[in-house]
């Protein structure tokens, strides 16, 4: 609309110059002769004025009209079905091949292709508003881009987020890291609409809290404000994506498994997976390339102190990352998604793998330990050490609280917890409020030793459409003492074998670092010798220390564990099935801090005894393994568990199941996996348990079918599970 301005001036006559201007306007200068009182001149000025354009209201489009001048657009980042601030994509995955070995997009300078152009950066423009006459711009007129934080105690914007100077294959860095924080524009070369990229360097995590920050446009007009003081301005708040972690009732698509001459292993893993259509990938770590992991270091790209690291065997899938993704409103209306694995702080060959082959155009790696020199290198760092718990609620007296896309647990112990860098790295996303377990107990310290959870479908609600395995000596000796009975000789921790000719069965001890550890149902109900030896140097031990200790220490110390978990959501003991286990210590703890009264399972009369009366994961007591396989270490499918074999019980019962594919299981079963299919049934659990025999490939080595694998699962279908169409994005979703 236009506007009309009087002006009066007292002026002598004589020759005057005329000069007029105002922010976001045309200058105008005439000279006039002035020859009398009451002279009027007018003078029409043509509008011109830059504004700044995100897509804020996340529909996929870059917003037409801008946000109110000379204030910060939104006032706040907001989340929800009226959420407003524009969502930035975290580019880290690989599309083009300008960028080095090991590196994402966003960790260089350009778009890197068009797959990186049309879906993997987010879009902003400078739009010229005119009004009136299509006057030039003036050269002196001036732009300065800018990105800035919205808080104190981040590290600098260009940290954060990067700029490019168009949305073109190879259009280049002009705000980030590489450059600077603001970069000026000659307001005459830009058109009616300047469209730029825009990507984030990094999740929100240390340093970046709250994930967000703004991009500002200031305009310099230095007939109105001098040459460097601006003189309007527009502000837009933007924030990163977040990364979610995958849990168990999202539908797995890929299986990653090492080649760790475990042929064996992989061959029935390979065949469950078929059948469960699941692709199996290989990962081969002892023939990757030797590969840098990059970091920023302040404004350059470098490669980590610490690698690249030489190429080796490293068959823990499980540890060295963790599955999850991302997702973001992408250009043209659609919602973009992107697998994206989180790496662990820790230091093995996987990670050449990680970063020369995972690392890909459907796949993002990212680090959130990279080049801190703030973390500690433990085992809890581990992604064996870290879950993700099915959607829960928590119900209090005060109201109850929705996880929708559940929470992540990890072990916590003295000396061994997930670095600093990983833990604000999940809190930042604000998703998945993590819960801190006890896993000081554990030799190795990862909660997928003790736990784990299954689909099941029959839930009353959203929440509740999940089982909770735990394993359980209790479990355990309680099947073995009521079959004892019928069954007190059955072979234990014995591989058999079904002689087809004399229709009789052969065994194989199984050993455990060296040693046989084959025995009997008598034998662990009894009171002999078992066969390792007690690390505390005493020598042998009984299995009657070992059953104590299991039942009135490791099930007490998994209790509390479970307690833990009842105090984060919403747990029923009819949410739990318990998996039989046996453990036994693998080494004594003698450190630096005292054994307390509450630390002792029973005082003894004459003495301690050995460290079996302590609680495990106390100073004296031990810390411990799994002794029969760990179930719970399982991979969960989309209609089969691949679970360790357990080579519990064998019971002798020719033709017991003649439609089995195994003589041996024709002939005989297993009391361990025959207890956790039927419990699996009672409960209503729809998974069928297929059990693979990875003694010799994981479990002598402290680990399971879980520690080995790692996957791809598709994001989890919200609106189906909550019934609103608001839960089909995280944005709308979430309310904060």
């Amino acid at each position: 609309m236009a506007r009309t301005l009087d002006r009066a001036f007292d002026l002598d006559n004589g020759n005057w110059v005329l000069k007029v201007s105002g922010a976001g306007f045309i200058p105008v200068e005439e000279a006039f002769q002035v020859t009398g009182p009451d002279i009027n001149k007018a003078v029409s000025l043509a509008v011109a004025y830059f504004t700044l354009h995100t897509d804020r209201d996340r529909d996929g489009v870059v917003d037409p009209d801008a946000g109110p001048i000379n204030r910060s657009n939104p006032p706040a980042i907001t989340f929800g079905t009226a959420g407003v601030g524009a969502i930035i994509p975290v580019n880290c995955n690989s599309d083009g091949s300008n960028t080095a070995p090991g590196y994402a997009d966003n960790q260089d300078k350009n778009v890197n292709g068009n797959n990186d152009r049309d879906h993997d950066i987010a879009h902003m423009q400078i739009k010229l508003v005119r009004v009136g006459a299509n006057d030039p711009i003036s050269p002196d007129w001036k732009l300065r881009l800018s990105l800035k934080n919205n808080g104190i105690g981040t590290a600098p914007p260009q940290q954060h987020f990067r700029v490019f100077n168009g949305i073109a294959n190879n259009s280049t860095e002009i705000l980030g890291p590489e450059t600077d924080f603001e970069t000026e524009i000659k307001a005459n070369t830009l058109g009616a609409t300047k469209s730029y990229g825009i990507e984030a360097v990094r999740f929100a995590g240390n340093g970046f809290r709250r994930g967000d920050g703004h991009i500002a446009l200031e305009v310099i007009q230095p007939e109105v404000t001098g040459p460097s003081v601006r003189s309007y301005w527009f502000s837009e708040k933007i924030v990163a994506a977040r990364w979610i972690g995958n849990h168990h009732l999202q539908t797995p698509t890929d299986l990653y498994v090492a080649d760790a001459g475990n042929l064996a292993f992989r061959t029935a893993l390979g065949a469950v997976a078929l059948a469960d259509g699941v692709t199996v990938n290989l990962a081969d770590p002892e023939n990757a390339t030797p590969t840098g992991v990059p970091y920023l270091d302040v404004n350059t790209w470098r490669d980590d102190p610490d690698s690249p690291l030489a190429n080796d065997d490293d068959r823990w899938l499980r540890d060295t990352i963790v599955s999850g993704h991302t997702a973001w409103p992408g250009n043209n209306g659609a919602v973009e998604e992107k697998q994206v694995f989180m790496k662990t702080f820790r230091l093995r060959p996987l990670q050449n793998w990680v970063y020369e082959t995972l690392l890909s155009a459907s796949v993002g790696v990212t680090y959130p330990a990279a080049g801190s020199r703030n973390d500690h290198l433990n085992d809890g760092n581990s992604g064996g050490n870290i879950g993700v718990t099915p959607p829960v609620k928590k119900t209090t007296n005060a109201g109850t609280t929705e996880y929708l896309y559940g929470r992540i647990y990890y072990g916590d112990n003295v000396y061994s917890r997930v670095n600093f860098s990983t833990r604000a790295f999940f809190d930042a996303q604000n998703m998945q409020a993590a819960i801190a377990l006890d896993t000081d107990w554990l030799s190795v310290g990862h909660v997928d030793e003790m736990m784990t959870f299954v689909p099941y479908a029959a839930g009353a609600n959203a929440f509740k459409k999940w089982k909770l395995l735990i394993a359980s000596p209790k479990a355990a000796y309680d099947l073995m003492t009521t079959n004892q009975g019928a069954h007190g000789a059955a072979k234990v921790m014995q591989r058999p074998a079904w002689n087809t000719g004399t229709r009789t069965f052969g065994y194989t001890n199984l050993r455990i670092g060296g040693t046989s550890v084959a025995c009997t149902i008598n034998d662990l109900l009894g009171n002999g010798n078992a066969p390792l030896a007690n690390p505390d140097g005493s020598g042998a031990y009984t299995y009657a220390q070992l059953r104590n200790w299991n039942l009135n220490g490791i099930e007490q110390v998994i209790g509390r564990n479970v307690r833990l978990l009842k105090d984060a959501f919403d747990l029923d003991d009819s949410d739990i099935i318990r998996v039989p286990v046996i453990f036994y210590p693998c080494h004594q703890i003698d450190e630096n801090r005292p054994t307390l009264i509450n630390d002792f399972i029973s005082w003894r009369v004459g003495g301690d005894d050995h460290g079996f009366n302590v609680f495990p994961g106390k100073n004296n007591g031990f810390r411990t393994g799994a002794l029969t396989t760990d179930m719970p270490n399982m991979f969960v499918g989309n209609n089969r568990l691949y679970v360790p074999k357990p080579f519990g019980p064998w019971i002798e019962a020719p033709g017991h199941d003649m439609a089995a594919a195994r003589d041996e299981d024709k002939n005989g079963y297993d009391l361990f996996e025959q207890d956790l299919k039927t419990k699996l049934a009672t409960a209503g659990v729809t998974h069928t348990c297929v059990f693979i025999d990875d003694w010799n490939d994981y479990h002598v080595a402290h680990g399971e079918i879980h520690c080995g694998t790692n996957e791809l699962r598709t994001p989890y279908d919200g609106q189906t599970a909550f019934g609103a169409a608001r839960y089909e994005d995280w944005w709308t979703a979430v309310d904060a």
